[in-house]
C-alpha cells in the first residue's frame, strides 16, 4: 500500500515538473518543424536542451526506442503518449502524429497547441498568485491574533505582568517565541508556491557572513554582558543587519541583471525579426539588435553576443558563455531556442516572428504576476512594525500601571517588567527578521531577495525599541490622570 501511495506521489511530481516543461518544448518543436525539421531531427536536438531536463529525459527514452529496437520514429512517438505522467505530453504527442499521418496541417496543429499551452501557463500563474494571496493573508492574520493574544493574557488581572494582584503568574513567555516559529512555519509553506526565474545565493556564502556576527551576539546576549543597560536588541538587531549586508548588496546586483535581461529578450527578439524582413541575414540580425545600448546593466552581455559573433565564435559556444552570465530561465530558454533555430538553418520571417511572440507572452506573465505580489512588501513591512511597535508600546505602559500599584513597595515586579520587555524585544527583532525573508520568496520567488526587506524591517524595529526605550512616545501620558 506505501509502495503504491510512493508511486502515486512521484508520478504526480513528475507531472508537475513536465507540466511546467510542457510550454517551452511545444515551442521549440512547432519552430523547427516550421523550419522543416521531422520529428526524429526535433528529438535529436532536445536531447541537447539542458534547460528542459524532464522533457530531455523523456525524449531520451524516446529516441532509445528508435535507435535500439528500431520502431519506426512515429510509430515510438505514439506509443510514448502512454508512458510519460503528464496528460498534456501525451495528448500533445498524440495529435502530432495524427495530424503527420493523416497528412494535414502540422504547422497549424503545432501552432494552436503552442498558444493553448501557453494560455495554461498564464493561468497557472494566475491560480499560483491566488494561493500565495491565500499564503500571505493567512500570515498577516496570524501576526494580528499573536500579538491581541499577548496583549489580552499579558492584561489579565489588576497586576497586567503578573497576571493577579498575588503575582501567581509569570508572564506569557512561550507566545514569544511562536511568532517567528509561526513565520518559519509559512516560509515552508510557500517554498514550492512561487519558483523564481534566478536561482537562491549558495548557502555556504550565506553561513560564511551570517554565523560570526550571530554566534557573537548570542554569546553576549547568554552571558547578560549588556542585559543591565538593555543593549541586547541591539546586539541582536546589528548582528542580523552586519549579516546581511553581503548576501542583500550580491543578490540585488543578480536580480537586476537577470531582470534586465528578461525585459530586454524580447526587444532583442522583435529587432532581429524586423531586420530580418529588411532582407539581413540570422547572424547581422542578431549583431544588430545586440548592439544596442539600453538595456541598462545586460549591456554588457548583450554587446559581447554582438562582438563574438562578429569574430565568428560559434553559437553553441555563445549560448554557454550567456548561460554563465544570466540564470534567468526565461531568458534563456529564448535564446537557446533562437541559436537553435538559426544554427540549423532556420531562420525564417515567420520563425523569428512566432519566436518575439512567445518571448512577449512569457515576459508579460511574469511581469503580471511580479506586479500582482509587489503590494504585499508594503503590507507586510506596516504590519511588521506596526504589530512589534504596538507590543512594546503596550509593555511600556504596563510597567508604568505596576508603578504606581507598587510605589514604596517591593520593586521585584519591575525587575519581571525588565526580563520580559528584553525578550520581547528579541522575539520581535527576530520576527522582524524572518518576516523579511518571507516577503523576499513571496515576491521574488527567492529567500535570498528578502534580505534587503529583512535588513529594512529590522532597522524600523530598532528604531521602534529605541523610542519606547527613550519614551518618546508613552501611552500613559497620553491618558489624563484622574
Amino acid at each position: 500500500m506505501l509502495s503504491l501511495e510512493s508511486k502515486s506521489e512521484k508520478e504526480k511530481k513528475q507531472s508537475q515538473k513536465i507540466e511546467r516543461e510542457l510550454p517551452f518544448f511545444i515551442t521549440i518543436v512547432s519552430l523547427l518543424a516550421a523550419s522543416g525539421f521531422g520529428p526524429y531531427t526535433i528529438f535529436q536536438k532536445l536531447k541537447e536542451v539542458t534547460l528542459l531536463p524532464t522533457i530531455r529525459a523523456e525524449s531520451i527514452k524516446i529516441l532509445k526506442r528508435i535507435d535500439m529496437l528500431g520502431i519506426d520514429p512515429l510509430t515510438a512517438l505514439y506509443d510514448a503518449k502512454d508512458k510519460p505522467s503528464s496528460r498534456g505530453l501525451g495528448e500533445f504527442l498524440s495529435g502530432y502524429v495524427s495530424a503527420i499521418q493523416s497528412g494535414g496541417n502540422v504547422l497549424n496543429y503545432l501552432k494552436s497547441k503552442m498558444e493553448s499551452a501557453y494560455e495554461r501557463y498564464e493561468n497557472v500563474e494566475k491560480q499560483s498568485v491566488e494561493k500565495v494571496n491565500g499564503i500571505v493573508h493567512a500570515w498577516l492574520t496570524m501576526q494580528i491574533v499573536i500579538l491581541s493574544v499577548f496583549i489580552l493574557i499579558a492584561a489579565i488581572g489588576s497586576n497586567p505582568l503578573s497576571g493577579n494582584a498575588d503575582g501567581g503568574s509569570q508572564p506569557p513567555y512561550m507566545l514569544l517565541i511562536f511568532a517567528p516559529i509561526m513565520s518559519v512555519v509559512f516560509m515552508k509553506l510557500v517554498q514550492n508556491m512561487t519558483n523564481s526565474n534566478i536561482r537562491e545565493l549558495p548557502i555556504k556564502m550565506i553561513l560564511r557572513v551570517m554565523v560570526p556576527p550571530v554566534i557573537v551576539a548570542l554569546v553576549l546576549i547568554l552571558t547578560g554582558v549588556l542585559s543591565a543597560i538593555g543593549l541586547n536588541a541591539y546586539v541582536l538587531g546589528g548582528a542580523l543587519i552586519a549579516g546581511s549586508i553581503l548576501p542583500a548588496l550580491k543578490f540585488k546586483k543578480i536580480y537586476k541583471l537577470n531582470m534586465d535581461a528578461e525585459g530586454a529578450t524580447p526587444q532583442i527578439l522583435r529587432d532581429i525579426t524586423e531586420a530580418r524582413k529588411a532582407g539581413m541575414g540570422p547572424e547581422k540580425c542578431i549583431i544588430h539588435a545586440c548592439k544596442r545600448k539600453d538595456f541598462k546593466s545586460f549591456n554588457s552581455v548583450a554587446n559581447s553576443v554582438a562582438s563574438k559573433l562578429e569574430w565568428g565564435v560559434p553559437l553553441s559556444n555563445m549560448f554557454a558563455a550567456l548561460q554563465s552570465e544570466i540564470k534567468n530561465f526565461q531568458v534563456l530558454i529564448s535564446f537557446r531556442i533562437l541559436f537553435e533555430i538559426i544554427s540549423s538553418g532556420g531562420g525564417t520571417i515567420n520563425t523569428l516572428d512566432s519566436l518575439a511572440d512567445t518571448s512577449e507572452k512569457i515576459y508579460n506573465i511574469q511581469k503580471n504576476k511580479r506586479e500582482s505580489l509587489k503590494p504585499y512588501v508594503t503590507v507586510g513591512f506596516m504590519l511588521i512594525v506596526i504589530t512589534g511597535f504596538t507590543t512594546l508600546l503596550t509593555i511600556d505602559s504596563f510597567v508604568s500601571i505596576n508603578q504606581e500599584k507598587n510605589l514604596g513597595k517591593s520593586t521585584s515586579n519591575n525587575v519581571d517588567f525588565e526580563s520580559l520587555m528584553q525578550f520581547v524585544s528579541l522575539a520581535v527583532i527576530a520576527q522582524a527578521w524572518l518576516a523579511g525573508l518571507f516577503l523576499g520568496k513571496v515576491t521574488q520567488g527567492a529567500y535570498s531577495g528578502g534580505f534587503m526587506y529583512s535588513m529594512m524591517m529590522t532597522a524600523a524595529t530598532l528604531v521602534a525599541i529605541s523610542m519606547i526605550q527613550t519614551h518618546i512616545i508613552n501611552l500613559n501620558a497620553l491618558v489624563p490622570k484622574s
